[in-house]
């Protein structure tokens, strides 16, 4: 016999052995499922009969561990699970406040009673409440300045979603929150008295409290939440109030109740934007009142303000914007528009308002600006206004980009269009210690002088070129100026003025008085002017200041202090030719700046004319010669501070004449 021969006889007891082994595995099976039913129906039996109020101990033990705070159940627990829809009644549920807030409870109902339906909970691990019930809940919502809640779902950015009500009766609610982050207290009453039958929004919250120290009031209504779908929006409308803001809400949740995304209409007014601070958190500018209204669209953690459209002041606005909460600080984007802008409306930005311009004294505003907040808020918006409206000055577009990164705020660049020419720049505020520092740089370009002279005679005329190189410390326009350090320099190229005038700076009695009285109005030429003031913590020092006329050469000295606001600058003219009468004497403007003076300095002035009378014709005046005859503007570059590109010295051929740079 082969190897591969087996007998029947030789396979029988292992067949046998098998047979006895899967005998046995059935049989261990079967009494296994036999223990376990036996355990489910005994289960079941106890879960049956269960008088459930002795469970109130472990149950509250259960959820205080779950929550991280003790949990009591002080009132009766009433449990019906055999349903396709249990059903379960809380009395006297209690819930601490965490241990590092003194105060208790944080929750205190009085009955709770809710339904659930087992189906959707068992094979789609989702929620589904028939019927939620409060009787007399007390609530208490706290969150510390430093972030802490005594809720953590109130930390969460991506908002509570609560899973759908289809029956939600409130009777003699109460809510209570204090927001040490935002200043905030309200109290409130919260019901609900929804039936059936049931045609008209019954869910109500209504309260009253302070927001930074200001009055606030809340009436939320919600739709009727009668058979709510999930796939149905639920209606609500907002009406808040806080201090002088007001805003107007109607929307929907889209998916109730994720309370994380909903679509409404909101109408904001108040009476100024940066009050908004303490309800968004946003660093908004100051502002004259405003109304404004646009779709108000939340998905999570992203909000997003589209199509809104108002008025700011005498101004429009209108444009997009969004604002990411996901981050450790709040990202505000934004782009805005005006069709026109009244430039009064700047004013609060600068901390400026219309009653103290009228009352002060100060050209600069001292109203501290809340810069502190700019380190809350990170941000970037475009601003554009197709046309200005000035009293004082012609401009005609402004085009902004702004950024502010933790802390520092950027206005790159800055540009301002007049009628003729630009005034282009960048200004900077790094609030990141507890001194601001403002820096600012500031190029005048191509600006026509006489466009800033009202009346319908021009008197002076030419091209402008400016450039400002300055920064100052201070929470306040005013503080910052006071500091200001810096230079600021200001060219005329060439241009022309009325001859009497440039008589009178010469301080040519005759030929002046003549010119003017017989309403001669002939020009003479600019030849080119040029004034240099350095900055040290606030006071201007004219480095260099020359007016070359073709008759007149002006040179000038003094300084100009923001420390009080005051002037003092002289001026002395030098004629190009014989004059019988010449009072040698300073110009002089002196005083504030809001009401400088212009005088001259006469001393000895009747004598000093006496003499040039007799000693006129015997001795002729020296002629001064041309300081500097500019080149045209495009072929001369006005540097800033710290060095030049390009930069020409003119000599003069009158050696007391100082030397001027044309750079």
């Amino acid at each position: 016999m082969t190897a591969a021969t087996v007998s029947p006889k030789m396979s029988a007891p292992a067949t046998h052995s098998q047979r006895g082994l899967l005998g046995s595995l059935l049989l261990w099976i079967l009494r296994l499922g036999i223990f376990i039913l036996v355990v489910l129906v005994s289960a079941v039996l106890a879960l049956y009969f269960l008088d459930w109020n002795t469970m109130r101990v472990p149950v509250s033990h259960y959820l205080s561990h779950r929550m991280g705070r003790e949990v009591r159940i002080n009132g009766d627990l009433r449990v019906r699970l055999f349903s396709w829809q249990p059903h379960i009644d809380v009395g006297g549920l209690w819930i601490a406040n965490p241990k590092w807030l003194e105060r208790q409870p944080a929750a205190d109902v009085q009955q709770l009673t809710f339904e659930f339906r087992l189906l959707p909970l068992l094979f789609g691990g989702h929620w589904v409440l028939p019927l939620v019930s409060l009787d007399h809940p007390r609530i208490d919502i706290v969150r510390e300045s430093d972030g802490r809640t005594n809720w953590q779902f109130t930390n969460n950015s991506q908002g509570v979603d609560i899973p759908p009500i289809q029956r939600f009766l409130l009777n003699e609610g109460s809510l209570h929150i204090e927001d040490h982050a935002r200043h905030l207290t309200f109290s409130g009453t919260v019901s609900s008295s929804e039936s059936e039958g049931a045609s008209k929004a019954a869910f109500r919250l209504f309260g009253t409290g302070s927001l930074n120290g200001k009055s606030f009031n809340a009436d939320v209504r919600g739709g009727p939440l009668i058979h709510v779908e999930i796939t149905r929006p639920y209606s609500f409308n907002a009406d808040v109030r806080a201090g002088a803001t007001h805003a107007v809400i109607a929307g929907q949740i889209t998916k109730p109740f994720q309370l994380g995304h909903y679509v409404a209409r909101a109408t904001v007014t108040g009476k100024n934007l940066s009050d908004l601070y303490d309800l968004t958190s946003l660093a908004l500018p100051g502002t004259p009142p405003y109304q404004i209204s646009g779709t108000l669209v939340r998905d999570g953690a992203l909000y997003r303000l589209t199509n809104f459209s108002g008025a700011v002041g005498h101004s429009d606005l209108h444009g997009d914007a969004s604002v990411d909460t996901s981050g450790k600080l709040p990202f505000l984007r934004a782009t805005v528009a005006s069709r026109s802008l009244d430039f009064s409306d700047l004013g609060p930005v600068i901390g400026q308002s219309a009653s103290k311009a009228e009352s002060s004294k100060s050209i600069f505003p001292d109203t501290p600006l809340r810069v502190g907040r700019l380190r809350g808020t990170n941000a970037e918006v475009d601003y554009t206004a197709d046309s200005i409206k000035s009293h004082d000055f012609p401009l005609r577009k402004l085009a902004t980009h702004i950024t502010l990164e933790n802390g520092v705020l950027q206005l790159k660049p800055l540009a301002f269009e007049f009628s003729r020419g630009t005034l282009a720049g960048s200004i900077r505020i790094d609030a990141r210690r507890p001194t601001t520092v403002t820096s600012m740089d500031a190029r005048l370009t191509n600006v026509h002088i006489e466009q800033f002279i009202k009346s319908a005679e021009k008197p002076l005329s030419g091209t402008v070129e400016a450039r400002a190189v300055l920064s100052g410390e201070g929470n306040s326009v005013r503080t910052a100026a006071e500091s200001a350090d810096g230079a600021l320099t200001l060219v005329i190229p060439e241009g022309r003025m009325r001859r009497s005038l440039a008589e009178w700076m010469g301080v040519n009695v005759i030929s002046a008085l003549g010119l003017t009285l017989s309403g001669d109005t002939s020009d003479a030429g600019l030849r080119c002017a040029l004034i240099h003031f350095q900055a040290r913590h606030g006071v201007f020092t004219a480095q260099q200041m020359v007016f070359d006329t073709d008759p007149v050469l002006v040179t000038g000295a003094g300084d100009i202090d923001l420390r009080d606001e005051t002037l003092n600058m002289t001026a002395e003219g030098k004629p190009k030719h014989f004059q019988l009468l010449h009072l040698n004497v300073p110009i002089t403007v002196q005083g504030s700046l809001a009401h400088p003076t212009i005088g001259v300095r006469s001393g000895h002035a009747i004598a000093q004319a006496g003499l040039a009378v007799a000693l006129g014709f015997l001795f002729p005046p020296r002629r001064a010669s041309s300081i500097c005859r500019c080149r045209p503007r495009e072929e001369c570059e006005l540097c800033g501070a710290g060095g030049a590109s390009r930069q020409e010295e003119r000599t003069c051929e009158d050696q007391d004449a100082a030397q001027i740079k044309c750079d």
